[in-house]
């Protein structure tokens, strides 16, 4: 590669400059003065009426060729106009009117090309259809053309296209494309006339290399790398400017030159909200992960850009970097980076209805404001109507509060809960403030500290024995502090192939029965693991242990004690069903916890299939126990979209229980774990 700048041209001011100086002497003379523009022209010199008796010898010009007749004959009236388009084949029978075809392409294997040539051919896409003559004589005029644009996209300069056609058999035909490929053109030099030579590091890892084969999306994509690179390294007015591309005639071989401006070093300004603003520029360097003076990197740019679309403030918004004219004491120049965005809907109304075997019937309407207090206060109302659920919640979210990605949560919720373990009315208040991933912001560390209150009137409907106190309702008020914290070290957020997870929850609680307190500490470990095996293939697993220590099982209500079964337990089970169940055949609930399963995940473009095993278990004592493991096994398909993939698994419980189903559906997104 080499890095090379070119002369600077003068232009055509110059040009005329150097016109002007070779003119005449005796022009010059004759010219006006400057000072006596109205100055009459000097007289026309009289002509000597002797020179033109000199006429010398006589000039013979050569004989006129009489006029072809075809040139004076009529043109032939449009009628007998034949509107079919040129091709480069006769047809043998011109007259046959909605003829079938086949379409065969000989020499263009070798170039693999085939398949891009077939999804946008004209005649394959007609193929199984009858056609005119002039409709195949356009359809092969078109393939021939497309085929040697997609040759020379790739690199195939002296490729030639022949078309044949065969109509021998009555009623079809056959078109035959004939491609000889010749030589692939490669590269034989490389100039980047942009990069000055001090700053060679700046073209390490250009797309292109001397000896690739010239490819036009290779171009293409390395000069978008290019301008990357040059932003993301301190350039935030480099410009990308002309390439030229000049093949060799004696050897299939090219040079590549790409101009340019590389504009000066810059660093990040302040930031400027133009158009509308939910919030002020206070918030908004709260929300960028740069800061004033720092090297401008369009990563962060970009990252900025896209945490605004995320606050849902915004239909749209733009970031753009705009020289201020100001330079630091180094000389770079002082980007400011001006945001422009337009209103986005503040108030949204959302529904659901849905069915499912585990639950039953269930509807849930939602009401948002986005901005209800600003800066990016979002006050969210929902109810939820059910066959086991009956809730009515109401919840001010603060995100971005005071860090990127910090949220302050203000919630209370009124319910009225009947799964198969209890049956509980309930009136929680809690706040909460936390600091969690993203998929624009993937970190390491999380976490989430919060406190709450409860009041509830339960019943557990697992019945162990005949003074059983879960048999009456029984009233509870509790707090908690529940405290979380997670360290992650996976790939990616909703579809890890690599890494590993690992989280601890701590839920210190205060609860009153009466006159009874019981003081007592929900915690729970789990971690995740994900590793490629195979290509596309990703084994994954997880583990997760829970236990609560303090209490005696029935001295906690029945809605703080823990189950296991269901979509996001051991699959193949009804909700709450896994563990130790009552006389009457419901869940009672325990104190020890145990999950686990395992994943086999393949992925073949958008698609996916996933393979897994879930076991888990429930005890009475604090602590995991594997006396009495279920399992259940199921497969599932997967749709990868840039949000994440879609879930639809399909799991059976392999040693069922009275209350679980012959099969078990989930959907969802994201993956399992």
């Amino acid at each position: 590669m080499i890095l090379r700048r070119l002369p600077a041209v003068r232009g055509v001011p110059a040009i005329l400059a150097g016109l002007l100086a070779v003119a005449p002497p005796a022009l010059a003379q004759q010219l006006p003065a400057e000072d006596d523009l109205f100055a009459p022209l000097p007289p026309i010199p009289e002509v000597d009426a002797a020179a033109g008796e000199e006429t010398g010898d006589p000039i013979v010009l050569p004989p006129v060729d009489p006029i072809e007749p075809a040139l004076m004959a009529p043109l032939p009236p449009l009628a007998t106009f034949d509107p079919a388009p040129r091709t480069d084949f006769t047809f043998v029978a011109a007259h046959q009117d909605g003829v079938r075809y086949r379409v065969s392409v000989d020499g263009l294997a070798e170039t693999g090309l085939d398949s891009s040539f077939r999804r946008l051919s004209a005649l394959h896409r007609g193929q199984n259809r009858p056609a005119t003559a002039a409709q195949l004589a356009s359809r092969a005029n078109a393939d021939k053309q497309l085929m040697q644009r997609l040759l020379f996209s790739e690199g195939w300069y002296s490729a030639t296209v022949a078309v044949e056609s065969d109509f021998e058999t009555q009623g079809q035909a056959e078109i035959r494309l004939i491609v000889v490929p010749g030589e692939r053109y490669s590269w034989r030099q490389i100039v980047l006339d942009l990069i000055p030579d001090d700053r060679s590091h700046l073209a390490d890892g250009f797309g292109l290399q001397v000896g690739d084969p010239i490819r036009a999306a290779a171009v293409e994509e390395a000069e978008g790398a290019l301008l990357l690179k040059l932003n993301s390294s301190g350039y935030p007015f480099a410009e990308i400017g002309v390439r030229d591309v000049v093949l060799d005639a004696d050897a299939p071989t090219g040079t590549y030159l790409l101009t340019g401006d590389l504009g000066p070093e810059g660093v990040f300004g302040d930031i400027k909200l133009t158009g509308y603003r939910p919030f002020d520029e206070a918030h908004a360097r709260v929300i960028a992960r740069f800061t004033p003076g720092q090297p401008y990197d369009a990563r962060l740019v970009d990252d900025f850009r896209r945490a605004l679309i995320a606050t849902q403030q915004f239909g749209g918004v733009t970031v753009k970097a705009v020289d201020t004219g100001v330079r630091d004491a180094e000389g770079r120049a002082v980007a400011e980076m001006q945001v422009q965005g337009n209103r986005g809907p503040q108030r949204l109304l959302t529904g659901q209805i849905g069915y499912a075997t585990e639950e039953g019937f269930r509807m849930e309407g939602s009401w948002r404001h986005r901005n209800f207090h600003p800066p990016e206060g979002m006050l969210t109302a929902r109810v939820v109507l059910g066959t086991e659920e009956q809730r009515a919640s109401a919840e001010l979210l603060k995100s971005n509060f005071g860090q990127r990605d910090r949220s302050f949560e203000a919630t209370a919720e009124v319910a009225n809960l009947d799964p198969a373990a209890y049956s509980a009315q309930q009136f929680l208040v809690g706040v909460g403030i936390g600091r969690a991933s993203t998929p624009i912001w993937q970190k390491r560390w999380t976490w989430n500290a919060a406190f709450g209150l409860g009041i509830s009137r339960e019943r557990g409907k697992g019945l162990t024995k005949d003074l059983d106190p879960d048999a009456r309702r029984r009233d509870f008020l509790f707090a908690s502090l529940p405290l979380w914290v997670g360290y992650d070290r996976s790939n990616d957020l909703l579809d890890p192939t690599s890494g590993y997870r690992l989280r601890v929850d701590v839920n210190p609680e205060v609860s009153r029965e009466g006159s009874r307190i019981e003081t007592y500490a929900r915690t729970f470990l789990e971690g995740s693991a994900y590793k490629s095996v195979a290509d596309k293939t990703v084994l994954a697993g997880r583990a997760r242990a829970g236990a609560i220590f303090g209490a005696d099982l029935f001295n906690i209500a029945p809605t703080r004690r823990l189950y296991a079964g269901g979509g996001g337990s051991v699959r193949g089970y009804d909700y709450q069903s896994v563990g130790s169940l009552g006389v009457n055949g419901r869940p009672v609930g325990g104190r020890g916890l145990f999950e686990s399963s395992v994943e086999v995940r393949h992925r073949f473009g958008d698609f996916g299939v996933v393979g897994f095993v879930d076991a888990g278990s429930v005890n009475a004592d604090p602590g995991p126990s594997f006396s009495d493991m279920r399992f259940g096994a199921g497969v599932g398909a997967r749709y990868f979209t840039s949000f994440g993939p879609i879930r639809i698994d399909v799991a059976r419980a392999l040693n069922r229980g009275p209350l679980d189903p012959p099969f078990a559906l989930y959907i969802s997104i994201g993956q399992a774990f």
